[in-house]
């Protein structure tokens, strides 16, 4: 064997490793099932909230001004 064919085998160990070592750290980093299960649950929770909160500002605009102040009034002796 050359010392060139040595260099060269070197090289594609080396690489051979790197590729190795990327695909090990890669296969790990990735999300688990029940890490990405518990995020679609925080998501819908989220947009059920944010939901809620834009019915009631809809519902706000467009009531009559006398039950808008009726409704703050109410927030009012609760608060």
């Amino acid at each position: 064997m050359s010392m060139w064919s040595a260099i060269v085998l070197i090289v594609i160990a080396a690489m051979a490793g790197e590729a190795w070592r990327h695909h090990v750290k890669a296969r790990s980093a990735a999300p688990n099932k029940e890490a990405l299960d518990e995020l679609g649950r925080k998501l819908d929770a989220l947009e059920s909230d944010l939901r809620g909160r834009i019915e009631t500002l809809e519902r706000i605009v467009t009531d009559d001004k006398a039950e808008l102040k009726r409704q703050f009034d109410r927030l009012d002796k609760t608060a």
